[in-house]
Formats: C-alpha cells, sequence, structure tokens
C-alpha cells in the first residue's frame, strides 16, 4: 500500500491525471498528512538553521559586553526579575531552537489550511451551486479531494526545498521560482476536481482558484490571531470537539471507503469471463474521470462478453460525441436505440440526435430530437439541441419556441437541480438573439 501510494506521489510530476486516479483508488489520508507535513518540516529547516546561528551571534556578542555591564541590582520588581534571565542566556542550543521552531503555527499551517479552509470552501461553493447539501457533500468528498490536493501541495512545494541553491540575493528569479510553484499547485489541484467532480477543466481551476483564495484568506487570519491560536489547540477544547462532532468527523471518510471498495469489488469481479456488468461499471467510473481510453477499453469489453449489452453501446456514443467523432458517435447511439428504445428514459434519442446536428445531418437529428422531447418535454438540454436542429433546418419560428421552452424549463426546474442544467439556459438565450435577429 505504501509503494503504491509513493508511485502516485511521484507521477503526479509526469502523468498527474493517472496519478490523481490512483490516489482515488488506493490513496491513504494518513500517508497525504505525514507527505505534506515532512514537505511543511523540509520547507521551514532553514528557518530552524537561521534561528540557531541568530541565537548564537546574540549569545557572542552578549558574553563580550558582559564585563562592561554595571553590576545587578537586587530584583524589586518584574522588569528587573526579566533581566537576569536574559542576559544569563547564551547561545541557544540546536534542540532548544528546534523546539521553538516546532512550536510556531506557521510550520504546519499549511496544511492545516488546506484542511480546515481550502476544502470547505470548495465543498460550500459546490453546495450553494446546487450539487447537494453541505453535509452531504463533506460526507463524501472531503477527503477523496483532502488526499488529492495534500498530496498535490506536497509534490508542488517539494523543488521549493532546492530554493537555496538560488542566490540570495536573486530576488527576481525567487520570485519567479515561488509563482510558478504556486501555479503548478493550483493546475494540480483544479486537475483533482475535475477527475473527483467530472467536470470540466474551466469550473474545475474556477473552484481550485477559489479555494486557494480562501486558504491565503485563512493565513493571513491566522498570522492576526496571534496567541489565540494556541487556545484554541488547548486539549481540552480539543477533546471537548472531538465529544460533540466525533461521530461527524469520522464519517467524513465514508465517501472514500465506499468508493474504494466498491471498485475493488468490481475488479474482482471482472475475473469472471462472462461478467459484462462489472466492466461496464468500470467504464463508468473511468468516464466519470474523463479517463476516455480507459473506459472505451472496459466498455468494448462489456459488449464483447454481452452483444445486448446496450448501455455500454450508450456510453460509448456519448464518448465518440464528446470526441467530435460524430459518424462514431451515431453508430454506436443507433445500435443502442435499436436494443432498448427507452434506453437510459430515452436520453438515447436526446444524444443520437445531438450527434447527428453535430455531422451536419440536421433532418435526421430534428426526428431524433423530436421523438425525444415528446417523450420528455421538460428537459433542457434536449430542448437546446432541438432548437438547435430546427434553426440548422430554417425553421426559425418552431426553433425560438424551442429555445423558449429550454429558458423556462431551467426556470422552474427544483432548485438542487439548476446547477446541472443552467448552461443550457444561457446557451439558449444566445441562439434565441440570432434566431430572433435572422427572422
Amino acid at each position: 500500500m505504501v509503494r503504491e501510494n509513493l508511485t502516485a506521489l511521484f507521477l503526479l510530476y509526469i502523468r498527474p491525471v493517472t496519478a490523481i486516479s490512483r490516489i482515488l483508488d488506493h490513496g491513504r489520508l494518513w500517508f497525504a498528512i505525514v507527505v505534506a507535513l515532512g514537505v511543511s518540516v523540509l520547507l521551514h529547516i532553514p528557518q530552524a538553521v537561521l534561528v540557531v546561528q541568530v541565537g548564537q551571534a546574540v549569545g557572542k556578542i552578549e558574553q563580550r559586553q558582559a564585563p562592561q555591564a554595571a553590576p545587578a541590582k537586587p530584583a524589586s520588581s518584574e522588569e528587573d526579575e526579566d533581566a537576569p534571565a536574559q542576559s544569563a542566556h547564551g547561545p541557544l542550543s540546536f534542540r532548544q531552537s528546534v523546539e521553538r521552531w516546532i512550536a510556531q503555527w506557521s510550520t504546519f499551517s499549511p496544511p492545516f489550511v488546506i484542511a480546515i479552509v481550502f476544502i470547505p470552501a470548495v465543498i460550500f461553493v459546490r453546495s450553494v451551486s446546487g450539487y447537494g447539501s453541505f453535509s452531504v457533500l463533506m460526507r463524501s468528498e472531503y477527503v477523496s479531494l483532502l488526499i488529492c490536493v495534500l498530496l498535490a501541495w506536497a509534490v508542488a512545494y517539494l523543488p521549493l526545498v532546492a530554493v537555496p541553491i538560488i542566490p540570495p540575493g536573486n530576488l527576481a528569479a525567487l520570485l519567479t521560482f515561488f509563482v510558478a510553484v504556486n501555479l503548478y499547485f493550483g493546475a494540480l489541484a483544479a486537475l483533482s476536481m475535475r477527475t473527483l467532480f467530472g467536470i470540466s477543466f474551466g469550473p474545475a481551476i474556477g473552484l481550485a482558484a477559489i479555494g486557494c483564495c480562501a486558504a491565503m484568506v485563512g493565513l493571513t487570519l491566522s498570522g492576526v490571531a496571534g496567541s489565540m491560536r494556541y487556545y484554541m489547540m488547548s486539549p481540552f477544547l480539543l477533546y471537548y470537539g472531538y465529544m460533540m462532532f466525533g461521530s461527524d468527523v469520522r464519517s467524513l471518510g465514508d465517501g472514500l471507503r465506499s468508493r474504494q471498495h466498491f471498485q475493488e469489488q468490481l475488479k474482482i469481479a471482472t475475473t469472471n469471463p462472462r461478467d459484462a456488468d462489472a466492466h461496464y461499471q468500470l467504464g463508468l467510473i473511468h468516464q466519470k474521470r474523463r479517463q476516455y481510453s480507459e473506459a472505451i477499453a472496459r466498455f468494448q469489453k462489456a459488449i464483447e462478453i454481452d452483444p445486448s449489452e446496450a448501455d455500454a453501446q450508450f456510453q460509448l456514443g456519448r464518448i465518440a460525441r464528446e470526441q467530435g467523432r460524430f459518424d462514431d458517435a451515431i453508430r454506436f447511439l443507433k445500435t443502442a436505440a435499436g436494443l432498448n428504445d427507452k434506453l437510459a428514459s430515452s436520453e438515447v434519442w436526446k444524444d443520437l440526435g445531438a450527434a447527428y446536428f453535430g455531422a451536419a445531418r440536421f433532418e435526421e437529428a430534428a426526428a431524433a430530437l423530436a421523438k425525444y422531447t415528446e417523450r420528455r418535454s421538460y428537459d433542457p438540454e434536449g430542448l437546446y439541441w432541438y432548437g438547435k436542429a430546427l434553426a440548422g433546418l430554417g425553421r426559425n419560428a418552431e426553433a425560438r419556441e424551442a429555445f423558449g421552452q429550454c429558458v423556462e424549463a431551467v426556470d422552474t426546474m427544483p432548485k438542487h437541480r439548476r446547477a446541472e442544467v443552467r448552461k443550457w439556459k444561457g446557451l439558449a438565450k444566445t441562439d434565441l438573439k440570432a434566431v430572433t435577429a435572422r427572422s
């Protein structure tokens, strides 16, 4: 298990998407915490060395000035009581310096802020965007995302350990190196969200940027809090916090554990040469992570085992359409529709119509989408593509009606569904204006 995690860690440098997939499949929270804290310690070693050097220099100065100092007066006040202790101090020992350095909050603050600010901020944004309640998303996504982001931070900041090779006076090189490291961390965090949530890269970058901004605010507030930070880490407060929220904290890993266990069982099931569904389910996991080569291989294996597997044909068609291979998409989707006319609540006709539109076969696109919208007249995506097909045929009045129905369908959707379909409203409004201008 450690070897698998180490392999995934260093694979982040050369094949980040594959590495993130491995982390989601086999990652362990303790490993991510140890690695992140280890990198944080390595980053602060120069500070510890500096503390030792400063302590030794101050001690030498005090020793040289000691004979010239006035005789000590009897301690009559708190200020006088502190004076002998200050003058009696010689050079700080290495142990004392390291203990003082480790006591500093800043040594471990980056991983800590990622855990309590960065990840919750990202999940909160997803929650208010309509992807589910905050508590549900925390249980299902928190630990998975935390492992990925902690390891991404460790991989991105590990090169900073080599900063001493840059001349101290070369501020431009140091600043460039620091900015590059932060951009690299942001890119890895965005890839983690893209893979875990199954979203496109644009929204993933936005979520990563929001998380980084929240983390910077958290670090700033941590610095302003001063000594209050240590009271917050009181063993008594931590104990009472654990007693009050312990069950909720333990449940945060349920999503990761169930996901990893499910995938392990599926891989075991694929050893059965007649189990097409196991290959299909693994294909869905790879498809959500946008690992299309692995997904296609699994779906094709499922079809090889069971040629009547309509769902695998349907997903192959969806992948081909997303990749712009419209002829392949039409072939797979027509086969799936032939095997099951009402496959996936008739969504096979929506995807087939969109594939026909992509191939500029507007008549066939309009026919397929007309069948779909008759069955599911409330689906915004189907209405949008139907309007596009009608506009392609020059039937502008009908296209305007379809686009208007698309906008209305989004507006009347339940609140928790709008995040998934709001983009079709924006696209429909844009095309509605274009069709109206042409009329």
